[in-house]
Protein backbone atom coordinates (compact mmCIF):
# COMPACT_ATOMS: atom_id res chain seq x y z
CA UNK A 1 0.00 0.00 0.00
CA UNK A 2 1.66 3.25 -1.42
CA UNK A 3 2.26 5.92 1.44
CA UNK A 4 0.66 9.20 1.63
CA UNK A 5 4.32 10.91 1.15
CA UNK A 6 4.84 8.47 -2.30
CA UNK A 7 0.93 9.29 -3.49
CA UNK A 8 2.16 13.31 -3.44
CA UNK A 9 5.84 12.74 -4.83
CA UNK A 10 3.67 10.72 -7.50
CA UNK A 11 0.97 13.36 -7.90
CA UNK A 12 3.82 16.39 -8.30
CA UNK A 13 5.80 14.30 -10.74
CA UNK A 14 2.97 14.26 -13.40
CA UNK A 15 1.95 18.03 -12.95
CA UNK A 16 5.90 18.44 -13.57
CA UNK A 17 5.42 16.44 -16.87
CA UNK A 18 2.19 17.95 -17.65
CA UNK A 19 3.53 21.58 -17.41
CA UNK A 20 6.68 20.46 -19.34
CA UNK A 21 4.24 18.99 -22.30
CA UNK A 22 2.76 22.11 -22.20
CA UNK A 23 5.88 24.09 -22.69
CA UNK A 24 6.76 22.43 -25.19
CA UNK A 25 3.27 22.37 -27.15
CA UNK A 26 3.61 26.48 -26.73
CA UNK A 27 7.28 26.51 -28.21
CA UNK A 28 6.33 24.30 -31.04
CA UNK A 29 3.12 26.78 -31.84
CA UNK A 30 5.96 29.81 -31.29
CA UNK A 31 8.28 28.40 -33.50
CA UNK A 32 5.64 27.40 -36.11
CA UNK A 33 4.45 31.04 -36.30
CA UNK A 34 7.58 32.24 -37.00
CA UNK A 35 8.25 30.35 -39.49
CA UNK A 36 4.98 31.29 -41.55
CA UNK A 37 5.29 35.09 -40.86
CA UNK A 38 7.37 35.66 -43.36
CA UNK A 39 5.78 33.63 -45.89
CA UNK A 40 2.61 36.26 -45.26
CA UNK A 41 4.93 39.68 -44.71
CA UNK A 42 6.38 38.47 -48.41
CA UNK A 43 2.41 38.50 -49.50
CA UNK A 44 1.16 41.77 -48.06
CA UNK A 45 4.57 43.33 -49.89
CA UNK A 46 4.61 43.25 -53.58
CA UNK A 47 8.11 42.60 -54.64
CA UNK A 48 10.06 45.36 -56.11
CA UNK A 49 8.84 46.15 -59.52
CA UNK A 50 10.35 45.61 -63.02
CA UNK A 51 12.26 47.73 -64.88
CA UNK A 52 9.62 48.38 -67.38
CA UNK A 53 7.34 48.84 -64.45
CA UNK A 54 9.70 51.53 -63.28
CA UNK A 55 9.62 53.49 -66.39
CA UNK A 56 6.14 53.51 -66.64
CA UNK A 57 5.84 54.72 -63.10
CA UNK A 58 8.24 57.53 -63.87
CA UNK A 59 6.57 58.83 -66.55
CA UNK A 60 3.24 59.03 -64.35
CA UNK A 61 5.34 60.85 -61.56
CA UNK A 62 6.84 63.45 -64.48
CA UNK A 63 3.25 63.76 -65.60
CA UNK A 64 2.69 62.08 -68.49
CA UNK A 65 -0.24 59.68 -67.55
CA UNK A 66 -0.84 58.59 -71.53
CA UNK A 67 2.52 57.53 -71.66
CA UNK A 68 2.04 55.34 -68.45
CA UNK A 69 -1.13 54.18 -69.62
CA UNK A 70 0.04 52.64 -72.97
CA UNK A 71 3.73 51.53 -70.83
CA UNK A 72 1.64 49.76 -68.07
CA UNK A 73 -1.01 48.22 -69.96
CA UNK A 74 1.38 45.98 -72.01
CA UNK A 75 3.32 45.08 -68.91
CA UNK A 76 -0.23 43.75 -67.04
CA UNK A 77 -0.85 41.86 -70.22
CA UNK A 78 2.54 39.96 -69.75
CA UNK A 79 2.38 40.36 -66.04
CA UNK A 80 -0.92 39.62 -64.84
CA UNK A 81 0.22 39.74 -60.88
CA UNK A 82 2.65 42.82 -61.15
CA UNK A 83 0.65 44.88 -58.16
CA UNK A 84 2.86 47.75 -58.85
CA UNK A 85 2.05 48.06 -62.60
CA UNK A 86 -1.35 47.74 -61.61
CA UNK A 87 -2.21 50.34 -59.35
CA UNK A 88 0.08 52.76 -61.32
CA UNK A 89 -2.44 52.00 -64.18
CA UNK A 90 -4.75 52.79 -61.82
CA UNK A 91 -3.98 56.04 -60.64
CA UNK A 92 -3.03 57.22 -64.62
CA UNK A 93 -6.67 56.57 -65.60
CA UNK A 94 -8.02 57.97 -62.37
CA UNK A 95 -5.28 61.19 -62.57
CA UNK A 96 -7.33 61.36 -66.49
CA UNK A 97 -10.83 61.27 -65.22
CA UNK A 98 -11.24 57.66 -66.66
CA UNK A 99 -12.78 56.59 -63.52
CA UNK A 100 -14.53 53.65 -64.65
CA UNK A 101 -11.26 52.58 -66.23
CA UNK A 102 -8.82 52.50 -63.58
CA UNK A 103 -11.40 50.70 -61.27
CA UNK A 104 -10.29 46.97 -62.56
CA UNK A 105 -6.94 48.00 -61.92
CA UNK A 106 -7.36 49.08 -58.16
CA UNK A 107 -9.87 45.84 -58.02
CA UNK A 108 -6.43 43.84 -59.26
CA UNK A 109 -4.29 45.93 -56.95
CA UNK A 110 -6.61 44.45 -53.77
CA UNK A 111 -6.39 41.15 -54.72
CA UNK A 112 -1.88 40.79 -55.34
CA UNK A 113 -1.49 43.36 -52.43
CA UNK A 114 -4.54 43.00 -49.43
CA UNK A 115 -2.90 46.03 -47.79
CA UNK A 116 -3.01 48.69 -49.86
CA UNK A 117 -4.71 51.64 -48.25
CA UNK A 118 -4.81 54.20 -51.08
CA UNK A 119 -6.18 50.94 -53.68
CA UNK A 120 -8.98 50.74 -51.09
CA UNK A 121 -9.79 54.19 -50.96
CA UNK A 122 -9.93 54.75 -54.84
CA UNK A 123 -11.93 51.73 -55.20
CA UNK A 124 -14.41 53.20 -52.95
CA UNK A 125 -15.06 55.96 -54.58
CA UNK A 126 -15.04 54.73 -57.97
CA UNK A 127 -18.24 52.58 -56.64
CA UNK A 128 -19.67 55.40 -55.22
CA UNK A 129 -19.82 57.07 -58.94
CA UNK A 130 -21.31 53.34 -60.31
CA UNK A 131 -24.27 53.60 -57.57
CA UNK A 132 -22.86 50.46 -55.40
CA UNK A 133 -23.01 52.34 -52.33
CA UNK A 134 -22.83 49.21 -50.08
CA UNK A 135 -19.57 47.87 -51.34
CA UNK A 136 -18.05 51.45 -51.38
CA UNK A 137 -18.74 51.78 -47.54
CA UNK A 138 -16.73 48.63 -46.66
CA UNK A 139 -14.07 49.31 -48.72
CA UNK A 140 -13.41 53.22 -47.28
CA UNK A 141 -13.82 51.94 -43.84
CA UNK A 142 -11.33 48.94 -44.77
CA UNK A 143 -9.00 52.02 -46.03
CA UNK A 144 -9.49 53.89 -43.19
CA UNK A 145 -8.26 50.72 -40.64
CA UNK A 146 -5.62 50.41 -43.46
CA UNK A 147 -4.25 53.86 -42.67
CA UNK A 148 -5.27 55.67 -45.65
CA UNK A 149 -4.53 59.67 -45.49
CA UNK A 150 -6.37 60.28 -48.70
CA UNK A 151 -10.12 62.09 -48.73
CA UNK A 152 -12.08 59.76 -50.93
CA UNK A 153 -12.29 57.26 -47.93
CA UNK A 154 -14.15 59.55 -45.72
CA UNK A 155 -15.95 61.31 -49.14
CA UNK A 156 -17.16 57.78 -49.66
CA UNK A 157 -18.55 56.77 -46.55
CA UNK A 158 -20.57 60.33 -46.70
CA UNK A 159 -22.00 59.71 -49.97
CA UNK A 160 -22.71 55.86 -49.47
CA UNK A 161 -24.89 57.08 -46.11
CA UNK A 162 -26.90 59.76 -48.39
CA UNK A 163 -27.63 57.20 -51.08
CA UNK A 164 -30.09 55.48 -48.57
CA UNK A 165 -33.44 55.87 -48.90
CA UNK A 166 -34.62 59.10 -47.84
CA UNK A 167 -37.43 57.27 -45.26
CA UNK A 168 -34.40 55.32 -43.78
CA UNK A 169 -32.05 58.30 -42.76
CA UNK A 170 -31.78 59.17 -38.88
CA UNK A 171 -30.35 62.28 -37.98
CA UNK A 172 -27.35 60.75 -36.49
CA UNK A 173 -26.15 59.01 -39.73
CA UNK A 174 -26.51 62.11 -41.53
CA UNK A 175 -24.64 63.85 -39.04
CA UNK A 176 -21.90 61.23 -39.25
CA UNK A 177 -21.91 61.79 -43.14
CA UNK A 178 -21.11 65.79 -42.04
CA UNK A 179 -18.50 64.71 -40.48
CA UNK A 180 -17.06 62.68 -42.58
CA UNK A 181 -17.68 65.19 -45.73
CA UNK A 182 -16.07 67.75 -42.98
CA UNK A 183 -12.46 64.90 -42.59
CA UNK A 184 -12.17 64.87 -45.82
CA UNK A 185 -11.74 68.33 -46.64
CA UNK A 186 -9.25 68.51 -43.64
CA UNK A 187 -7.34 65.99 -45.23
CA UNK A 188 -7.80 67.92 -48.74
CA UNK A 189 -9.39 71.07 -48.82
CA UNK A 190 -9.34 71.06 -52.23
CA UNK A 191 -11.72 68.45 -52.85
CA UNK A 192 -14.39 69.76 -54.17
CA UNK A 193 -17.08 66.98 -54.48
CA UNK A 194 -17.32 66.86 -50.30
CA UNK A 195 -18.68 70.16 -50.27
CA UNK A 196 -21.92 69.34 -52.01
CA UNK A 197 -22.19 66.03 -50.23
CA UNK A 198 -21.55 67.96 -46.76
CA UNK A 199 -24.50 70.90 -48.16
CA UNK A 200 -26.94 67.81 -48.55
CA UNK A 201 -26.14 66.02 -45.43
CA UNK A 202 -27.12 69.56 -43.54
CA UNK A 203 -29.95 70.16 -46.00
CA UNK A 204 -31.27 67.19 -44.63
CA UNK A 205 -30.71 68.20 -41.36
CA UNK A 206 -32.33 71.71 -41.93
CA UNK A 207 -29.50 73.39 -41.02
CA UNK A 208 -30.16 75.45 -44.65
CA UNK A 209 -27.76 78.40 -43.66
CA UNK A 210 -24.69 75.87 -43.12
CA UNK A 211 -25.57 74.14 -45.96
CA UNK A 212 -25.63 77.40 -47.84
CA UNK A 213 -22.18 78.30 -46.35
CA UNK A 214 -20.67 74.73 -47.59
CA UNK A 215 -22.04 75.39 -51.29
CA UNK A 216 -20.80 78.55 -51.44
CA UNK A 217 -17.30 77.33 -50.71
CA UNK A 218 -18.21 74.96 -53.52
CA UNK A 219 -18.84 78.18 -55.92
CA UNK A 220 -15.60 79.95 -54.54
CA UNK A 221 -13.11 76.87 -55.78
CA UNK A 222 -15.10 75.80 -58.86
CA UNK A 223 -17.17 78.74 -60.53
CA UNK A 224 -17.03 77.63 -64.38
CA UNK A 225 -17.86 73.91 -63.23
CA UNK A 226 -20.66 72.68 -65.40
CA UNK A 227 -22.94 72.81 -62.87
CA UNK A 228 -22.11 76.09 -61.23
CA UNK A 229 -24.99 77.19 -62.63
CA UNK A 230 -27.64 75.01 -60.91
CA UNK A 231 -25.60 75.44 -57.27
CA UNK A 232 -25.79 78.76 -57.69
CA UNK A 233 -29.60 78.73 -58.04
CA UNK A 234 -29.86 76.24 -55.19
CA UNK A 235 -27.57 78.49 -52.73
CA UNK A 236 -30.45 81.13 -53.81
CA UNK A 237 -33.28 78.94 -52.39
CA UNK A 238 -31.24 77.24 -49.62
CA UNK A 239 -30.45 81.72 -48.09
CA UNK A 240 -34.32 81.57 -48.56
CA UNK A 241 -34.97 78.88 -46.44
CA UNK A 242 -32.19 79.52 -43.88
CA UNK A 243 -34.74 83.40 -43.62
CA UNK A 244 -37.65 81.59 -43.45
CA UNK A 245 -39.31 83.00 -46.71
CA UNK A 246 -40.10 81.73 -50.13
CA UNK A 247 -37.77 82.56 -52.94
CA UNK A 248 -40.83 84.80 -54.27
CA UNK A 249 -41.93 87.60 -52.28
CA UNK A 250 -45.50 87.28 -51.10
CA UNK A 251 -48.15 87.66 -53.17
CA UNK A 252 -46.38 87.76 -56.14
CA UNK A 253 -47.20 84.44 -57.24
CA UNK A 254 -50.07 82.32 -56.97
CA UNK A 255 -50.29 79.43 -54.54
CA UNK A 256 -49.00 76.11 -55.07
CA UNK A 257 -50.97 73.00 -54.11
CA UNK A 258 -50.21 69.43 -53.30
CA UNK A 259 -51.36 66.46 -55.71
CA UNK A 260 -54.52 65.50 -52.88
CA UNK A 261 -55.49 69.38 -52.64
CA UNK A 262 -56.25 69.36 -56.58
CA UNK A 263 -59.43 68.26 -58.39
CA UNK A 264 -57.22 67.52 -61.26
CA UNK A 265 -53.25 66.88 -61.24
CA UNK A 266 -51.05 68.06 -64.19
CA UNK A 267 -51.13 65.85 -67.01
CA UNK A 268 -47.38 65.83 -68.47
CA UNK A 269 -47.73 65.93 -72.19
CA UNK A 270 -43.59 64.93 -72.97
CA UNK A 271 -40.97 64.46 -70.63
CA UNK A 272 -37.59 64.52 -72.56
CA UNK A 273 -34.87 62.40 -71.40
CA UNK A 274 -31.33 64.21 -70.17
CA UNK A 275 -28.29 62.90 -71.58
CA UNK A 276 -24.91 61.61 -71.05
CA UNK A 277 -22.01 64.17 -70.03
CA UNK A 278 -18.47 62.83 -71.58
CA UNK A 279 -17.17 63.43 -68.45
CA UNK A 280 -19.54 61.52 -66.43
CA UNK A 281 -19.41 58.48 -69.14
CA UNK A 282 -15.54 58.57 -68.55
CA UNK A 283 -15.95 58.55 -64.82
CA UNK A 284 -18.97 55.33 -65.09
CA UNK A 285 -21.52 57.59 -62.80
CA UNK A 286 -24.62 56.14 -62.52
CA UNK A 287 -27.80 56.73 -60.05
CA UNK A 288 -30.42 59.29 -59.60
CA UNK A 289 -31.20 62.52 -59.78
CA UNK A 290 -33.84 63.42 -58.16
CA UNK A 291 -35.71 66.99 -58.22
CA UNK A 292 -38.95 69.04 -56.53
CA UNK A 293 -40.15 71.52 -58.33
CA UNK A 294 -44.07 73.13 -59.16
CA UNK A 295 -45.66 72.59 -62.58
CA UNK A 296 -47.00 76.38 -62.43
CA UNK A 297 -50.73 77.08 -63.71
CA UNK A 298 -49.02 79.40 -66.65
CA UNK A 299 -47.45 75.93 -68.19
CA UNK A 300 -44.28 76.38 -66.88
CA UNK A 301 -41.81 74.34 -64.93
CA UNK A 302 -40.56 76.73 -62.23
CA UNK A 303 -38.61 76.68 -58.68
CA UNK A 304 -36.45 73.40 -59.03
CA UNK A 305 -34.88 72.27 -56.57
CA UNK A 306 -32.24 69.34 -56.12
CA UNK A 307 -32.80 66.99 -53.86
CA UNK A 308 -30.55 64.24 -54.64
CA UNK A 309 -27.48 64.61 -57.30
CA UNK A 310 -24.74 63.02 -59.27
CA UNK A 311 -21.56 65.21 -60.37
CA UNK A 312 -20.25 65.68 -63.91
CA UNK A 313 -22.88 67.66 -64.72
CA UNK A 314 -25.82 65.28 -64.75
CA UNK A 315 -27.35 67.11 -62.76
CA UNK A 316 -27.29 70.48 -64.62
CA UNK A 317 -28.60 67.84 -67.74
CA UNK A 318 -31.03 66.73 -65.57
CA UNK A 319 -32.71 70.44 -64.62
CA UNK A 320 -32.37 71.16 -67.98
CA UNK A 321 -34.45 68.34 -69.00
CA UNK A 322 -37.29 68.81 -66.47
CA UNK A 323 -37.75 72.70 -67.91
CA UNK A 324 -38.78 71.26 -70.82
CA UNK A 325 -41.69 68.74 -70.04
CA UNK A 326 -44.82 69.95 -71.55
CA UNK A 327 -47.61 69.58 -69.18
CA UNK A 328 -51.56 70.54 -68.31
CA UNK A 329 -51.71 72.42 -65.28
CA UNK A 330 -53.71 70.86 -62.49
CA UNK A 331 -56.82 72.10 -62.17
CA UNK A 332 -59.30 73.18 -58.53
CA UNK A 333 -62.63 74.07 -58.79
CA UNK A 334 -62.66 74.36 -62.72
CA UNK A 335 -59.22 76.83 -62.64
CA UNK A 336 -55.88 75.73 -63.46
CA UNK A 337 -53.61 75.98 -60.22
CA UNK A 338 -49.96 75.36 -59.83
CA UNK A 339 -48.81 71.98 -58.42
CA UNK A 340 -45.70 70.39 -56.44
CA UNK A 341 -44.22 67.86 -58.00
CA UNK A 342 -41.00 65.33 -57.61
CA UNK A 343 -39.51 64.66 -61.05
CA UNK A 344 -36.57 61.59 -61.12
CA UNK A 345 -33.97 60.84 -64.26
CA UNK A 346 -32.10 57.44 -64.09
CA UNK A 347 -28.49 57.91 -65.73
CA UNK A 348 -27.37 53.83 -66.81
CA UNK A 349 -24.93 53.25 -69.18
CA UNK A 350 -25.06 50.28 -71.21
Amino acid sequence: MARPLDSAKTVCEMHKRHHNLSILVVSLFCLSFLLIRPTLSVYAQPPPPSQVTARGIQLYKQGDASGAIKLLKEVVKKQPNDAYAWYYLGLAFYSQGFIAQARPGFQRVIELWPDSADAHSKLAYALILANEPEKAMALAQRAIELGDQSPEAHYAIAEAILKSPANTLRPGQLALAVDEAETALRINPNFAPALITKSFALFNLKRYSEAATSLEGWLGTRSDDIDAGIWREQLEYLRAKAESRTTSPPGSEPPVFSGAMVTQKAQILSKPEPSYTEAARMAGVVGTVVLRGVLASDGEVKNLVVIQNLGYGLTTRAVQAARQIKFVPALKDNKPVSMYIQIEYNFNLF
